[in-house]
């Protein structure tokens, strides 16, 4: 309707504040890596596609937690409290 005001209803907001608490709830429970060191890792060739890179970086990591050279993954959240 022309020269009616654009304003949110409050089903719009209820499904906008749904949706950022949604977002916000997988990004707290995403794994992050602690930092470690790790002097060798999985091989794969520069010219490798990535998701077999990303298989050789997850192989040599999963073989340094097992090692005890690195901490495990754990949900973000987690690291917000320290």
């Amino acid at each position: 309707m022309p020269g009616t005001p654009l304003h949110p209803t409050r089903r719009q907001l209820t499904v906008l504040c749904g949706l950022a608490l949604v977002c916000l709830g997988w990004y707290a429970v995403e794994p992050v890596h602690p930092d470690c060191l790790v002097l060798s890792g999985g091989y794969a060739p520069g010219d490798a596609p990535p998701a077999e890179r990303y298989v050789a970086h997850q192989e040599a990591y999963e073989q340094a937690v097992s090692d005890g050279a690195c901490g495990p993954a754990r949900p973000r959240f987690r690291t917000w409290t320290g």
